[in-house]
């Protein structure tokens, strides 16, 4: 698998240890050293500040230029550390200066740092938890998984996926200095931005973002499912070079207009080559491949994509004909230009009596009784997300059964059960109690329950995208690319209020506010998004596989779940009912990635070679 690894050691470091097996050297100054596995050499950018007193190393989808990388490294020797996050692309950033060295990810989750410390002081870091866990010999949380699909609101905060691998939260950095134990800096949230604002650097730094992309000098390729997303893309790349697009539709996406505004994009540009892929046709459905759980690559965190096997290998088919050296994406499109709907922090804000008309509006969109919306509008304004973290404890301990559909008024609160609470057995409502309890010793009591929420769906989003990534260059050796997901784009859209990205009566009017003239006009007029929910028809075909692979959870033998009651939830939605879909989804991806862990320290480190070990 694809990582960066390395340990940081103040004291005089032992002469040997373990580094990562097939890892590539790429730094090695005695206090800081580091490898990557499975990058190539243009992965790694490295820059000195002009007076010799601070480093910036990159690593990964790093877009910035030598003189941006030296700049960074200078502004490091002025107090601005954190401009090695700011540079275009997607990456791990290193910055030492003097002594004190800090490493941090992206603020999308694309990329994410992971630590342990020994007893001695020294740290081993890797963007791989996995990698760390066979090396410290941890075991997967898996009352961490189980919060995954019972709950929504429950922050990860800075534990991992495995119990004693601590984790940098996306948007802080890991500080290392002298004398000093390991800390987590967060990074200066960035300063609130009008829409028009927004729209004009948004107009500026897309183009550069998937621009420098484009022109790598290698064929390219993109999604064009002729939605605003992966269609702003798609016409951004198009205007540096020829690409291959590919639309892919099913039984119930192929009369919807988004084909129709696919058609019409690749028409205006004659540099696209557009491929039209029909999953009836080929005969790919959702949940195909995995009958054989052995077969399924492994990522470093559970990812949806595992029940897609088959529509990306048929999505992307023209992409690897064609010889593409990366697939560009809308993906995080929905996380920026668009936003949840968030009465609650409006009328945290001060703006009550907007906040309430906004709240009539949306028990109105929703069709839903406004009296539950206002209320819980109004209690969000005297809560926390403490608080109601705590609540959330107790009632998964003893409240009742929860109800198999979301309650509109959840858009104004922080937290909450969901559907697949159901499946919790005693043993697992005490458990997931007692993560929640420990969550609101720590949680942040300014935060807004829409905020929160924007902020837990980014994280989402980015963790799910490194997965999808990680399946494509497994699978048929093709990065993803999405620029929406890089952290200065993020920044960028994330500036701007939640209610003033999210209209009534409109859809995602930053994107049109930004990017007319420069992307198809009809579809940044668009006012709807089609559904996708071919999901059915794949969950009926592939019953048998999934029922074996739920048949022996992990987390029903752990005692967690009810696995009776999981199989019952599974038959519901084999046959059409929407209640567990996504928790049946996010199950399916918990026990293939517990079932393919690979765990034992051989498969990830290796000793130092001797001639590594006597510099």
């Amino acid at each position: 698998m694809r990582y960066v690894a390395g340990t940081v050691t103040h004291t005089p470091p032992p002469t040997t240890g373990p580094r990562p097996r097939g890892g590539h050297e790429i730094h090695d100054d005695g206090t800081l050293r580091a490898w990557t596995v499975d990058h190539g050499p243009h992965e790694v950018q490295r820059a000195l500040s002009r007076d010799g007193t601070a480093e910036v190393i990159l690593v990964g989808d790093c877009l910035a230029t030598v003189d941006e990388v030296r700049d960074a490294a200078d502004a490091a020797v002025r107090g601005y550390w954190h401009a090695v996050t700011q540079l275009h692309g997607s990456y791990m950033g290193i910055v030492r200066v003097g002594r004190t060295i800090r490493i941090t990810g992206d603020r999308a989750a694309t990329v994410q740092v992971h630590w342990v410390a020994d007893a001695a002081g020294a740290v081993t870091w890797s963007t791989s938890a996995a990698a760390l866990a066979a090396l410290a010999g941890a075991v997967p949380d898996v009352v961490r998984l189980l919060a995954e699909f019972t709950t929504w609101g429950v922050e990860p905060g800075t534990d991992g996926w495995f119990g004693g691998i601590h984790r940098v939260p996306p948007g802080a950095v890991l500080t290392l200095a002298p004398d000093a134990s390991p800390s987590i800096e967060r990074l200066p949230a960035p300063g609130r931005r009008s829409f028009a604002d927004a729209a004009d650097a948004l107009r500026h730094e897309l183009p550069l973002a998937v621009g420098r992309r484009a022109l790598s000098g290698q064929p390219v390729s993109a999604d064009l499912s002729g939605g605003v997303d992966s269609s702003s893309i798609t016409c951004l790349a198009a205007a540096h070079t020829d690409l291959t697009a590919v639309t892919y539709v099913d039984a119930a996406m192929a009369d919807q207009d988004d084909t129709r505004y696919a058609a019409e994009i690749a028409a205006a540009h004659p540099g696209i080559t557009r491929h039209l892929v029909d999953g009836r046709h080929v005969g790919s459905r959702h949940f195909d491949r995995l009958d054989e759980p052995a077969n399924v690559p492994f990522s470093d965190a559970p990812t949806l994509s595992v029940g897609m096997l088959a529509i990306l290998g048929a999505q992307l088919a023209p992409a690897v004909t064609a010889g593409s050296t990366g697939h560009l994406t809308g993906w995080g499109g929905d996380n920026v230009l668009d936003a949840f709907a968030s009465p609650a922090d409006r009328y945290r804000s001060g703006d009550r009596v907007v906040a309430l008309r906004d709240a009539y509006r949306l028990a109105r969109d929703r069709r839903a009784a406004a009296h539950p919306i206002l209320r819980a509008v109004t209690a969000a304004g005297r809560g926390t997300h403490p608080r109601a973290l705590a609540d959330l404890a107790d009632t998964v301990l003893t409240g009742p059964a929860p109800s198999a559909l979301p309650d509109a008024a959840d858009a104004a609160r922080w937290c909450g059960r969901l559907s697949a609470a159901r499946w919790l057995t005693t043993t697992g409502r005490t458990a997931l109690a007692d993560l929640i309890g420990t969550r609101a010793a720590t949680a942040d009591p300014t935060v807004g329950p829409g905020e929160l929420r924007e902020r837990l769906a980014l994280e989402a989003t980015g963790t799910e995208y490194s997965g999808l990534d990680t399946l494509t260059r497994t699978l048929w050796d093709l990065p993803v690319y999405a620029p929406f997901l890089d952290t200065r784009i993020v920044d960028i859209c994330q500036a701007v209020p939640a209610w003033e990205r999210r209209r009534p009566g409109d859809f995602k009017p930053l994107a049109r506010a930004a990017l007319t003239g420069l992307v198809h006009a009809p579809v940044l007029a668009r006012r709807t998004k089609t559904p996708f929910n071919g999901v059915y028809d794949g969950l009926r075909v592939n019953a048998p596989a999934l029922r074996g692979l739920l048949a022996g959870s992990a987390l029903a033998d752990a005692g967690l779940i009810d696995p009776a009651a999981v199989l019952a939830s599974l038959d519901h939605t084999i046959h059409g009912s929407p209640a567990d879909l996504g928790s049946v989804h996010a199950l399916v991806a918990a026990e293939l990635w517990l079932t393919n862990l690979p765990t034992g320290s051989e498969a990830w480190w290796e000793p130092t070679p001797i001639r590594e070990s006597s510099r």
